[in-house]
């Protein structure tokens, strides 16, 4: 009948357990190594991938919105190139050429209205909405009644201008000059229109 060993300290210095630990440390330290080398640099890998295949499905979502758009897209250019064939823009072929346009039809307006122009200054450029917007600063003076007019006609006809910001003040008659100037006002306006290069 064979009696199972006590454990004690003379027990395990024996020479059999000590190969037993010495193997199951050799083998959970090659495990270990076989882990950190191989299997977590693979499961980092997949796990990069799967995150690019993730971002790679949002983007074709993405895309794939804009392409159901397309329709209501090209709907809207046809509408922007039949409004800039009627002549709601303000057309060139350079910026320089749009800016002379805009100061010609602000002259022509101001005359028409009877109201007298002080000066015209080009404002920077604005971009609003994706739209952009060339503008001009209108120095006049006259009557409020032209005034109304020349505001009138800038916004009602064609191409669009906008006048953006106004200031009115009432003319005040250099010292000693006759009052003639009773009822004149001088006026500044902001005006912006839609701008659209010609292609040649």
């Amino acid at each position: 009948m064979v009696t199972p060993m006590a454990l004690s300290s003379t027990s395990l210095s024996h020479p059999q357990w000590s190969r037993r630990a010495f193997f199951f440390g050799v083998n959970a330290l090659g495990a270990l190594l076989l882990y950190f080398i191989v299997v977590e640099p693979l499961r980092a890998l997949l796990a990069e991938r799967a995150e690019g295949i993730v971002d790679r499905r949002a983007t074709l979502a993405r895309y794939a919105a804009v392409a159901a758009q397309e329709k209501a897209v090209r709907l809207y250019a046809q509408q922007v190139a039949e409004s800039n064939a009627q002549g709601e823009l303000l057309s060139g072929a350079t910026e320089g050429v749009v800016d002379a346009n805009l100061q010609a039809l602000l002259k022509a307006a101001a005359d028409r209205s009877g109201a007298t122009v002080n000066s015209i200054r080009m404002l920077p450029a604005k971009t609003v909405n994706g739209a952009s917007l060339v503008g001009a600063r209108l120095d006049v003076s006259g009557s409020i009644e032209s005034l109304h007019a020349l505001v009138r006609s800038l916004e009602s006809e064609t191409p669009l201008l906008l006048a953006l910001t106004a200031s009115l003040r009432r003319q005040m008659p250099v010292w000693g000059a006759q009052a003639a100037n009773d009822g004149m006002l001088a006026a500044q306006f902001d005006v912006f229109g839609g701008a659209s290069k010609e292609r040649s």
